[in-house]
């Protein structure tokens, strides 16, 4: 990690008067992602609404400062070395969820998944409970099209609002999605802001009752008690990245604290004090293992940020 900075110095200082949001210098990423793994940010924004948000990153375009958005940091991997970025995190503000209509749910990016899950139970609409137990948030899920159960968000979106700058904000209808398996292609300087959901109306006990049976699927397959960013690779076409890993015999595999999960193959959890390295000699050993055994190559689902070690 660099010393000072006087760029993101100047920001910080012009962030401190300029928003309400928190504003955190040299903040230490592992508080700040699922994983519990990751070096120092130069500076972490808690923008409190769209219009801060906005501020920011025109600030930071302006004065050429390198800048990310995260949420829960749910699915992410932060080097060691840490990030020198101004990482903006919206899991202070942007967190608003309402009904929008009969059948609809609005839901901003930095709220949390299992909050929407809940409300749409709440309000008697089904079509997101599949997604209970992800533990990210609406944006990240979104810009990852995350699914589960045979299900994903890209399913029941009926439209997505983001940010571009210079542009402003924009909206895009469901067909307009560049929507692929576990992705969302989007602009380097596109930021999602809040989307909405077409649902069905359902009876709420039916509901929670269903969300009820797959969280207790989830804690009975998968490592929730300890710190993961879920899964690390994506299945490839016709096959599961956990059988495949766990046929190689890889399951169990520790490096440090940082180890294959001995009830999910493709969650690798932190133990305790994993660190990034680990966690990716770890990935490596699995690529190369599955690639000369199998003939197939996995790709990552998680995203890796940082300095290389």
């Amino acid at each position: 990690m660099s010393g000072k900075n006087s760029g993101f110095e100047k920001a910080a200082e012009k962030f401190k008067k300029e928003i309400s949001g928190r504003v955190e210098e040299r903040a230490l990423m592992k508080r700040y992602t699922s994983f519990r793994i990751g070096g120092l940010c130069e500076m972490m924004v808690f923008p409190k609404n769209p219009d801060e948000l906005m501020r920011v990153v025109e600030y930071c375009e302006q004065f050429s400062l390198p800048w990310r958005i995260i949420g829960r940091g749910s699915n992410l991997l932060v080097s060691d070395l840490g990030l020198q970025e101004v990482v903006i995190n919206l899991q202070d503000g942007l967190t608003g969820i309402e009904q929008a209509g009969p059948r609809n749910v609005r839901g901003q990016a930095g709220a949390r998944l299992s909050r929407l899950v809940k409300f749409c139970q709440q309000v008697g609409l089904s079509g997101l409970e599949w997604a209970a137990g992800i533990p990210g948030t609406v944006g990240g899920a979104i810009r990852m099209n995350a699914g589960a159960e045979k299900k994903e968000m890209g399913d029941c979106l009926k439209w997505v609002e983001f940010f571009r700058w210079p542009d402003g904000t924009f909206i895009r209808k469901r067909d307009e999605l560049k929507l692929g398996y576990r992705k969302m292609e989007l602009s380097p300087k596109e930021i999602i802001l809040c989307a909405e959901f077409e649902l069905h109306p359902e009876n709420p006990a039916k509901i929670r009752e269903r969300i009820r049976e797959l969280l207790k699927k989830r804690r009975q397959t998968q490592p929730v008690a300890l710190p993961s960013a879920g899964s690390v690779f994506k299945n490839p076409p016709g096959n599961f990245a956990g059988r495949l890993i766990e046929e190689v015999g890889l399951k169990g595999l520790r490096n440090g604290d940082a180890q294959v999960s001995e009830l999910h193959a493709n969650f690798i959890v932190n133990r305790g004090r994993a660190k990034a390295q680990q966690v990716l000699e770890l990935i490596d050993i699995i690529k190369e293992k599955v690639k000369k055994e199998k003939g197939i190559s996995l790709e990552l689902e998680i995203e890796l940020a940082g300095k290389e070690q």
